[in-house]
């Protein structure tokens, strides 16, 4: 061999395995790369398919007011039944007035309408989640007013659901591979008391972790219920000495006007409707207005803020409800007074709140159990 060729020998030597060796170094690096995509999304897999993941998801989904991905990382179906029982349980717990017939009649009732209400939660749940307000239903439903035989809103109030804000997750733990309980810090908007709530996330089947339960929700209504009752009943000792005057001069008043009132039953004059009118005007609506001025002014302990929105509410009703019979009498428009009976109604309604919310009543009204 001629060292020419001997030259192109050794050179195709040293092409070859720098060939060789070039294409080792792409394998390496495509594995390399491969592994790195494949550990990026294994971390990107197991983050968005953890408890974490789900609760930042929630609290984005809150802040975005988006309702179908909050139903995407909380099973309501869940969540609800078991925290109703805890609630209709609750309702009966100090109870004294009922015999154990009726309480069995109550419980079975509940039990009865419990997919109806389930169904009312979520929705307002959902309101509350695209307008950032607990809302009545003012709208054509079973659960407007009582016509289920029950008085959803108080109900609801009694849940205290309306007055729960978060604040912050305070901690996650896998209970195992499907379970895992997290702690979120919320507080009682009224009585400014903070609260560690449990919640339970279970794995589904397309490994998304969702919240299926609220651990603790039965510490949480005794804790919260007992400082609304101790200011509830505060409150009440504060405004007696007022309340009773108010109310005596409320019996005066009916007593007077009963007696005004019974010229007017066969074809009174123009003159007997303007007294009516000039009574109900200078003595009834000012007694009311008194009364409503003095809530309005009085000092209220943060837990009955509730019962002392109803005693406005009821109080507002009747000068509404007074203000249109005195015109409707005076004109002897039948369409003021059927409104002014209308909102009357609506008076007796929310003072029958006022009572149960006092004597710490169910939200429950149903005929008496024989």
């Amino acid at each position: 061999m001629n060292e020419d060729k001997w030259k192109q020998t050794i050179a195709k030597r040293r092409q070859a395995r720098y060939r060789e060796n070039r294409l080792g170094c792409l394998f390496i690096v495509m594995v390399l790369i491969a592994a790195l995509i494949g550990g990026v999304y294994y971390i990107y897999h197991e983050h968005t398919h953890s408890p974490e993941y789900t609760l930042e998801k929630l609290q984005e989904a809150f802040a975005d007011r988006d309702v179908e991905k909050i139903h995407r990382y909380i099973d309501f179906k869940a969540v609800i039944p078991p925290n109703y029982k805890v609630l209709t349980n609750d309702i009966f717990a100090n109870d004294t007035i009922y015999t154990e017939k009726e309480r069995d009649v109550y419980q079975t009732f509940y039990a009865i309408i419990e997919p109806i209400i389930t169904d009312g939660v979520i929705q307002s749940v959902d309101k509350y989640i695209q307008t950032g307000n607990w809302q009545r239903y003012n709208y054509n439903s079973m659960l407007k007013g009582r016509q289920l035989g029950i008085d959803y809103a108080e109900l609801i109030n009694r849940s205290l659901l309306f007055n729960i804000a978060f604040k912050e997750v305070k901690s996650i733990e896998n209970v195992d591979d499907t379970h895992a309980v997290a702690v979120l810090a919320v507080a009682d908007k009224y009585t400014q008391t903070d609260f560690d709530l449990h919640i339970t996330m279970t794995k589904n089947d397309s490994d998304d972790w969702i919240v299926t339960r609220v651990d603790n929700y039965q510490e949480y209504l005794n804790n919260i219920s007992k400082l609304y009752r101790e200011d509830i009943n505060s409150y009440l000792a504060a405004t007696k000495t007022d309340l009773d005057r108010s109310n005596a001069r409320f019996g005066q008043l009916k007593s007077e006007f009963t007696v005004l009132a019974e010229g007017l039953k066969n074809n009174p004059s123009d003159s007997q409707k303007a007294l009516l009118k000039s009574y109900i005007e200078n003595k009834i609506i000012p007694a009311y207005q008194d009364w409503y001025n003095y809530l309005q002014n009085n000092h209220i302990p943060l837990g009955a803020r509730h019962l002392h929105e109803l005693r406005l509410e009821s109080a507002s009703y009747s000068i509404q409800a007074w203000k249109k019979y005195a015109d409707g009498i005076y004109k002897n428009d039948y369409k003021e007074l059927g409104e002014a009976e209308r909102i009357h109604n609506k008076a007796m309604e929310t003072e029958q709140k006022v009572t149960d919310t006092i004597n710490n009543m169910p939200a429950l009204f149903m005929p008496t159990v024989d």
